[in-house]
């Protein structure tokens, strides 16, 4: 068995704001399909060759994104350069997108680079990109 993660389904407070976002970042990260569906609930995937991921309309929108609670903590993308998560990170919050920690080097491993951001509702993102 192969191992990997073939979908991550997240639901959105604001889903016009969430269709806007994730479709200018999922296309940069290697999701460039998109599928549509308004059955059996409104739904937006974005896919690709390592996968895809699904947008859907939350049905509790007074909850927020909390990263301590139980459950998701946060999603990190593999990122293809520094350059390219340097320009990235330059258009995140012009997408509905927040900054928690800019692009720079951590000491998770040799040469772990990565940015730190929210999508609309507060969901914690990253992208990084190491050597292999």
């Amino acid at each position: 068995m192969r191992g990997g993660i073939d979908h991550l389904m997240i639901n959105a407070n604001d889903f016009d704001a969430a269709i806007r976002f994730y479709s200018w970042l999922m296309p940069n990260l290697g999701y460039p399909n998109v599928e549509n569906y308004d059955q059996p609930e409104r739904m937006i995937g974005f896919w690709g060759d390592h996968g895809s991921v699904w947008v859907m309309v939350s049905k509790d929108r007074n909850e927020k994104f909390d990263k301590t609670r139980v459950g998701l903590r946060e999603i990190a993308f593999r990122g293809a350069s520094r350059d390219r998560i340097d320009e990235l990170a330059r258009e995140i919050s012009s997408h509905g997108g927040r900054i928690l920690e800019p692009p720079r080097e951590y000491d998770y491993r040799p040469g772990y680079y990565a940015v730190f951001f929210t999508d609309p509702d507060g969901l914690k993102l990253e992208i990084v990109h190491y050597p292999d």
